[in-house]
């Protein structure tokens, strides 16, 4: 009996990277792949995802060209095409659906619920990527490396930065992670590797997860920022974590800690951060994500000496998005096999 998987590309994950799913047809899939052209640029895809990230499913449209293929398809197969009512609608004998990203803001996880039609994704696919990214923030703000390379752009050869008294060996540094998901758990093991000590606090893990070699679990958020050199949030965004960094938590920071956040921008009360850097009340920052993208002229961080900014840029990778690929064709691998898929979330 065959099954009918659609495929939908775009310019991230392009249709020859979607052709790895052609391989099922051993198992009796039937493939086609069609291409989002709405979505065909990098720009294009990290826009959308933050339209639907701060505006919820609805805000963004169909892919028409998943709409005009969908009807007999069994399992669909998206990167940033948006699964929705209109599409479930179109889709009568849908099974399962692939997310091939880490967060599954694109999906109608209620209306799948109430289909009951299963939802996977890629949940690791850039985790090595911002674990790469995470650690050279901290050594960039640490070292002042972004810092003395503008100054030499301009003429100007520094050897003394307003950190001087703080610069530090990683080896010397108590290293606090909030968060110890595929990401998290990825720093930890590279921070290990630099002989930091490294703590963590994950509010939303489950008490008796095995943490990494060398990983020490502490009790509380105020235990953690209390203790740590460097602070790396690690969270999705929920109601829980929404601005976990604010004027409160940040007061509690040792005066010469840094924050990094290369996450979701939404963990950080932006406007408590600025001033505690403006007031030296922590030693420096290392951010990725804004509230608003791109960061606006006139925002507050560009005017510090004490923060290293980059401009979305930690899952960036050329490994990431075949990445994807691979676990969305691994888990349907097993799908075929009867085996249990390891990144249902719906």
């Amino acid at each position: 009996m065959t099954t009918k998987i659609l495929c939908v590309a775009d310019g991230g994950i392009t249709p020859d990277m979607m052709r790895d799913f052609t391989g099922l047809e051993e198992h009796g899939a039937n493939v086609t792949i069609v291409e989002d052209k709405d979505m065909g640029t990098i720009g294009d895809i990290t826009d959308r995802m933050g339209l639907l990230e701060r505006s919820g499913i609805d805000a963004a449209p169909s892919c028409q060209e998943l709409l005009d293929n969908v009807s007999d398809a069994e399992i669909l197969v998206v990167h940033v095409a948006s699964v929705n009512r209109e599409v479930l609608a179109a889709a009568p004998n849908l099974k399962l659906v692939a997310v091939l990203r880490g967060g599954i803001e694109n999906a109608d996880t209620e209306a799948l619920k109430e289909r009951g039609i299963t939802l996977i994704n890629a949940p690791w696919r850039s985790a090595n990527a911002v674990a790469d990214f995470t650690v050279g923030m901290m050594i960039a703000e640490n070292k002042n490396i972004a810092r003395s390379h503008h100054l030499l752009k301009e003429g100007t050869w520094c050897k003394k930065y307003v950190n001087q008294a703080y610069i530090r060996d990683l080896r010397k540094c108590t290293i606090g992670l909030i968060g110890l998901g595929h990401i998290g758990s990825r720093v930890a093991q590279r921070l290990v590797g630099f002989e930091s000590q490294v703590i963590a606090f994950d509010p939303f893990a489950p008490a008796d997860m095995e943490l990494k070699h060398g990983v020490t679990r502490v009790d509380s958020l105020e235990e953690l920022l209390t203790r740590s050199d460097f602070v790396s949030l690690h969270l999705r965004i929920s109601p829980e974590s929404h601005h976990i960094i604010n004027a409160d938590t940040l007061a509690l920071m040792k005066p010469t800690a840094y924050l990094i956040n290369t996450a979701r921008a939404d963990l950080v009360d932006e406007v408590a951060l600025a001033e505690a850097l403006r007031q030296k009340s922590i030693g420096g920052a290392a951010i990725d994500v804004y509230s608003l993208e791109p960061l606006e002229a006139g925002h507050p961080f560009l005017e510090l000496d004490n923060v290293t900014l980059t401009s979305h840029l930690a899952g960036t990778s050329a490994d990431t998005m075949q990445t994807s690929v691979e676990i969305g064709v691994g888990e349907l691998e097993r799908y075929f096999n009867d085996q249990p898929l390891q990144t249902v979330c719906a």
